[in-house]
């Protein structure tokens, strides 16, 4: 049986153990892709409780914070300044304070540089720990109908119509559901690539997910191309390829009966 601990007595010295001072937790928060009122109730909860946020665009996350009436800090964590904000970040950590990492919308380092500051504060012995949260990636795969057994992801499409035809064709014999995110000023012509290169696969365009504008188009990507041509600049899109799909020979020799017996077909 082991011994209970004793209390200190004013006569014994306290481990260095004791004076060592908590340090923060590093939380990767998913936020919504589009209806605030999808943010669950744990990273609410989160996002009260931590000292600080580090936000890729701090005015997208402070309406999002207004909504839920948080008044947690927030500060700038995006293209530029990784370098200067990770290092005050880790000092925070080091000094006790929690802090959120959160992307503009979805979980953190999907198409986001939130590793950055993630891999600093696991070198530093940081704890960090995963609020899960909506991600685009996963909600236009359940919309497309297309399987998810296996997925590959491309957030970042070539921007030329020769390097577009070229990554594309490079999915000809994949039979993997994928996914990609596109601009709306880029998605004619990568519906113009996939026509050229791969006319029969179906596509799925999901926009601006889980907002009152949603909107939804499912066909081949010639018949597309005319009706996305009138979307907002600023709607948020990807787009979901369908994989190869292997031609099945149905034999017809042999069958099932109601019993579950092998018969003749």
């Amino acid at each position: 049986m082991a011994r209970q601990k004793s209390q200190p007595t004013s006569h014994q010295r306290p481990s260095a153990v004791d004076h060592c001072p908590r340090t923060g937790t590093l939380y990767i928060v998913g936020t919504p892709i589009g209806s605030p009122d999808d943010l669950t109730i744990r990273a609410g909860t989160v996002l009260r409780q931590v000292s600080i946020v580090a936000a890729e665009t701090p005015r997208a996350t402070q309406t999002l914070l207004t909504h839920h009436g948080i008044s947690t800090r927030i500060t700038s964590y995006g293209p530029g300044q990784y370098d200067e904000k990770i290092t005050v970040l880790l000092h925070h950590l080091r000094e006790g304070h929690d802090v959120a990492l959160v992307s503009d919308s979805g979980m953190p380092v999907v198409y986001d540089p939130g590793q950055l500051l993630i891999a600093a504060a696991q070198a530093a012995g940081c704890p960090v720990t995963v609020i899960p949260g909506p991600s685009a990636l996963t909600a236009a795969v359940a919309l497309s109908g297309y399987s998810g057994d296996r997925l590959l992801f491309h957030g970042r499409l070539p921007g030329t119509p020769r390097l577009l035809d070229k990554f594309f064709t490079t999915l000809k014999h994949e039979s993997v559901t994928t996914v990609m995110f596109a601009s709306p000023r880029s998605l004619a012509s990568i519906l113009r690539s996939l026509d050229r290169i791969l006319p029969e696969r179906q596509v799925t365009i999901a926009v601006n997910m889980t907002k009152k504008d949603e909107g939804l188009y499912q066909g081949r990507p010639r018949q597309l191309v005319g009706q996305v041509q009138s979307l907002s600049r600023e709607s948020e899109v990807t787009v979901v390829l369908a994989g190869m799909q292997k031609n099945k020979t149905i034999k017809r020799s042999r069958k099932l009966d109601v019993t579950g017996r092998l018969g003749d077909g």
